[in-house]
């Protein structure tokens, strides 16, 4: 375990790089469940575009920092892996069930790349966290998105399940 400063903040980008690329996977099924819904369906490929490219700039800041990314930590994915148990329940529930998990990971990272900003800031590496500022505004826009459409995802799988 790094001692310094600077060594704990290379752990923690290559934390949140395993992270990045853990729900890589997740966001891919859970676009593809909402097919059948265009706009959350756009913004779901959106956000995994924007996710592969948040790993690259997170490997970067790594590189930048004379580190190397290690393959992608187990622990991340179980624990986005916990989401996508959910989805694996009858298919009715699948698009709220992805979006509960997709709100929970989203405000994981919001914590998480707010705590690097802070890292890197008090680190003196200003350039590590400019790059991380545009990830932690998409975090937050993904969550925003989220918050807005799960309502209305409720209230459909609700009509569709009464009778």
């Amino acid at each position: 375990m790094p001692t310094n400063g600077k060594g704990r903040l290379v752990t923690w980008l290559d934390d949140a790089y395993s992270m990045e690329r853990a729900l890589e996977h997740l966001l891919e099924q859970h676009a593809k469940d909402a097919e059948g819904h265009a706009e959350v369906h756009e913004r779901l490929t959106r956000h995994l575009e924007e996710t592969r490219r948040q790993a690259e700039t997170v490997k970067g800041c790594v590189e930048e920092l004379g580190g190397s990314v290690s393959r992608p930590k187990k622990a991340f994915a179980k624990f986005f892996g916990a989401g996508q148990a959910m989805t694996n329940k009858p298919l009715q529930d699948t698009l709220v069930k992805n979006a509960i998990a997709d709100y929970a990971a989203e405000h994981f990272e919001i914590a998480s790349y707010r705590a690097l900003i802070d890292a890197a800031e008090q680190l003196g590496e200003a350039e590590v966290a400019d790059k991380l500022r545009p990830i932690l505004r998409q975090e937050e826009d993904m969550a925003r998105f989220l918050e807005q459409h799960l309502p209305p995802v409720v209230h459909e799988q609700l009509g569709q399940g009464a009778s």
